[in-house]
């Protein structure tokens, strides 16, 4: 310790590091576990947004549809399982984690009222001394004066340092302590997130066999059933996404405007599609055809029908119904119209 200043302050490096170390090392615990209880919060948070997207799905299906018991199950059953093996990891935490940290803060608060208290004990002492430095440099001091004002600076230095020394000793065992008292915590942190994944799947898993006969990648492939921008009476200024075709063909067939019939028209010739000489294909681009261009692929069905690959440009004949007649490569026969977009 050294004297510095005016009233000659007693000032103690080593204790002062030590201070500073315990106060980081007492926010860090106290930072621990609010992290901990932020992480309760965000799965609480993740099983309420589970249960709104179970009920968003069962709105999906009226009560005649099949998938309407699945998901009811799915709403019913299955998030409230989940919920119950969250609050099972929160009772965990509660018992496993925060009760041993905040009896383990017990400790850090006692250790900041000591230091508190040992700092104002080092005020009093640099005080009294003062005071007894100031009556030993008068001539005239009464002896009665200066004997008291001396047992008491003797009181004041030996209640110091008795509390000072003590500090010394407990903050360095107090932090060493630390990595120890944490196995425990990480132990049971890590646990408690296990049990309630590995719960929350294996009750997700529930629901595989009856979604085992879903085709996963029908929601990609689901033809459009409104009436395509292109051919509607509004052509407005959204468009269907790109990437995303309704099929031609069987259940896929994209769905016929109110009133009118989605049967391909009978070609006049049944005759497979041949390339024509380069003579005939400039004269088939007669005036009224326009040009398209192909936006996903399509392979013919039979001999009435063309193929291309997303990019080429078909010539467009015919625009009758849902199925244009058109010519790729000197091939003409049918495509779906919805498949292209008019140049």
């Amino acid at each position: 310790m050294v004297k510095i200043g005016q009233s000659d302050a007693t000032v103690d490096p080593q204790f002062n590091q030590l201070e500073a170390q315990f106060k980081e090392q007492y926010h860090k615990v106290k930072k621990f576990g609010r992290f901990v209880e932020k992480y309760q919060a965000a799965v609480k948070d993740l099983g309420n947004a589970q249960k709104g997207i179970a009920s968003m799905v069962l709105d999906q299906y009226d009560s005649s549809d099949g998938m309407h018991q699945v998901a009811t199950h799915y709403n019913e059953s299955i998030t409230g399982q989940i919920e119950a093996q969250r609050i099972q990891m929160e009772q965990h935490y509660n018992e496993m984690f925060h009760l041993p940290l905040n009896q383990y803060l017990g400790q850090y608060k006692i250790m900041e009222e000591r230091i508190n208290e040992r700092n104002t004990r080092l005020v009093d002492m640099d005080r009294y001394n003062a005071d007894l430095k100031m009556l030993m440099s008068k001539p005239d001091t009464d002896p009665t004066r200066l004997q008291i004002a001396k047992e008491k600076a003797e009181y004041k230095s030996r209640e110091y340092n008795d509390l000072n020394e003590e500090l010394v000793r407990d903050i360095p065992a107090l932090l060493r302590d630390r990595s120890r008292f944490f196995d425990g915590l990480f132990a049971n942190l890590v646990r408690g997130k296990a049990q309630y994944f590995a719960e929350a799947a294996k009750t997700m898993g529930l629901m595989s066999p009856h979604l085992a006969q879903v085709n996963r990648s029908g929601a990609g492939t689901r033809p459009f059933v409104i009436t395509e921008p292109s051919r509607s009476s509004h052509a407005g200024s959204v468009s269907l996404p790109a990437g995303s075709a309704p099929s031609p063909h069987s259940s896929q067939a994209p769905a016929p405007a109110p009133g009118a019939s989605f049967s391909k028209p009978q070609m006049q010739s049944q005759v497979p599609p041949r390339a024509m000489p380069q003579a005939q294909q400039a004269a088939a681009a007669a005036p009224g055809t326009r040009q398209a261009k192909a936006l996903f692929p399509f392979s013919g069905q039979d001999n009435t029908e063309i193929s291309f690959q997303p990019g080429q440009t078909v010539t467009v004949i015919s625009q009758s119904g849902d199925w244009w007649v058109g010519e790729v490569n000197g091939a003409r026969g049918y495509f779906p119209s919805n498949y292209v977009q008019l140049m």
